[in-house]
């Protein structure tokens, strides 16, 4: 989502109300919501685990784990929705756009409330470099 300040107006101190009260919520989000998350990706065969500073958002990587891994749309989906489910937000950000990232991952954005944003990140599935060569053949 690239950098984030606080607006300019903010005294010093009302910029660390802002980042102490968005740390807190990511907390709470990651206590009642994360584990219920890691869940739905592990039903799906993906391993999901948390990255980054948790003070402006949320950055979760998805890592395809087993054979049977569903395609990475799938898993946007069931994020999305354990996401609505929970927190009565999981609404896919910029039209649910998926933006191509180094060494193969794609990355989206799903707003999980009002406040968090969790920026998705999913590496390729194996299956999808093996059906793309077979199709080249």
């Amino acid at each position: 989502m690239g950098n984030w300040e606080h607006p300019g107006h903010l005294s010093d101190e009302a910029r660390a109300f802002a980042v102490a009260a968005r740390r807190t919520e990511i907390a709470v989000f990651c206590e009642m919501v994360l584990p219920r998350l890691r869940g739905v990706a592990r039903s799906i065969g993906y391993a999901l685990t948390e990255h980054g500073s948790k003070s402006r958002d949320l950055d979760l990587v998805a890592i395809p784990w087993t054979h049977k891994a569903k395609p990475a749309e799938d898993l946007i989906d069931a994020i999305s929705q354990t996401c609505h489910a929970l927190t009565g937000w999981g609404y896919k950000a910029n039209d649910g756009k998926i933006v191509q990232k180094p060494h193969g991952r794609i990355a989206t954005t799903i707003l999980a409330t009002a406040e968090i944003h969790l920026d998705l990140s999913i590496m390729p599935r194996q299956v999808e470099a093996a059906e793309a060569s077979d199709a080249d053949a």
